[in-house]
């Protein structure tokens, strides 16, 4: 029953495009939804950037965000998997958190936490900022493909646009000029025998590649300029100023310019911090046990930037994520939303329970 429910949640959201900037269609539709199960709805904007805000005095949040990438496949269902463009990324963690909140008042229970929808993040993270602005929760738990692990641990992040010159000869000539193809590899290897990618993660270890690449050859030349994108995942206790003092002389020997456009230290929390604890309980009560590390840029940045602690969370894959082949197993968000709403539960029992319960867990151990 409550997979078909949840089926029938996300293909309503798959079916509203929203890609980043176009997200309105959408938000009508989630405050729609839940002003129909009696919950009042803020909405917060800046004139551009929408968010849906239920519960606002609540020290813990949910968050999901609602956009997408643009469209790369429709929304089509095989038996309990769903497939289209943000049916893992991360549509699947918003029908969870509707799906609990519609069950929540169905049982007569009540939300005890607060939930905001937000927009942007697959450009800017223009949704979250706006948020926090505006509230300062003390915990979160931001939804993202995360398989149903805990993500207590979140990757750092370096973005980098660059241009690499060479010199143009004929296409027969390679000697009489320097391919800037040529030229731009070289970079990568020099940044990939950094000793900073050369080290283990807990979680996941750290990477640098290209992920844009165009270079110019109008004819049969030796193509004489590269213009490309390159991006850095750190690890959690990797500081990104660190990594920068030794990118910079590898991209000053090679590039004609670059530009960092996104800088970004991650972080790893303790497992006695509150909102880990209170997610130890509720993993257990539903039948949870995987910690994990998220290796993408998400909204949890934002938040922890401002002071609020959060883990990341959420039905779906992030390998598969952005693809064409994206899809998700509409049982997973059944079990994100029970967790979801035992979660609620056991943050409204108030943390004394919670180290009891987590000693008992412990002694079962």
């Amino acid at each position: 029953m409550k997979t078909e429910r949840a089926k029938e949640i996300l293909l309503q959201l798959l079916r509203i495009p929203s890609p980043s900037g176009g997200e309105d269609r959408i938000m009508l539709h989630i405050m729609e939804f839940l002003h129909r199960l009696d919950y009042d709805v803020h909405i917060e904007s800046d004139g551009e950037i929408i968010d849906l805000v239920v519960n606002p005095d609540a020290d813990l949040f949910y968050e999901v965000h609602v956009d997408t990438i643009p469209v790369r496949a429709e929304p089509f269902v095989r038996g309990n998997i769903i497939y289209g463009t943000g049916s893992s990324d991360i549509k699947g963690g918003a029908a969870a958190i509707l799906l609990m909140m519609e069950s929540l008042k169905k049982e007569g229970k009540d939300l005890n936490v607060g939930v905001v929808f937000v927009s942007d993040e697959e450009l800017g993270g223009r949704g979250s900022a706006l948020f926090m602005e505006r509230y300062r929760p003390k915990m979160a738990v931001v939804l993202e493909p995360t398989d149903l692990e805990v993500h207590i641990a979140h990757a750092g992040n370096i973005e980098a646009y660059f241009e690499v010159d060479g010199k143009e000869a004929h296409g027969a000539c390679p000697e009489s000029g320097v391919n800037a193809i040529e030229e731009t590899y070289k970079m990568l290897n020099d940044l990939k025998n950094l000793e900073p990618f050369k080290q283990k993660g807990k979680y996941f270890d750290p990477h640098i590649g290209i992920q844009e690449l165009v270079c110019e050859n109008p004819v049969y030349l030796i193509p004489a300029l590269c213009r490309g994108r390159l991006e850095a995942r750190l690890l959690p206790n990797q500081e990104v100023e660190d990594v920068l003092d030794l990118m910079d002389p590898i991209l000053d020997e090679y590039t004609l310019k670059y530009e960092y456009t996104e800088i970004w230290d991650g972080y790893e929390l303790s497992e006695d911090e509150e909102i880990v604890k209170l997610a130890k309980v509720a993993m257990d009560r539903v039948g949870l046990d995987e910690f994990g590390g998220m290796r993408s840029w998400t909204d949890a940045i934002n938040f922890m930037y401002n002071g609020t602690k959060t883990i990341v969370f959420g039905p779906g894959n992030l390998d598969i994520s952005h693809t064409k082949h994206e899809r998700i197993d509409v049982r997973d968000v059944v079990t994100a939303s029970e967790f979801l709403k035992v979660l609620n539960e056991v943050y409204a029992e108030g943390i004394e329970r919670v180290e009891r319960e987590l000693e008992a867990i412990s002694d079962k151990k």
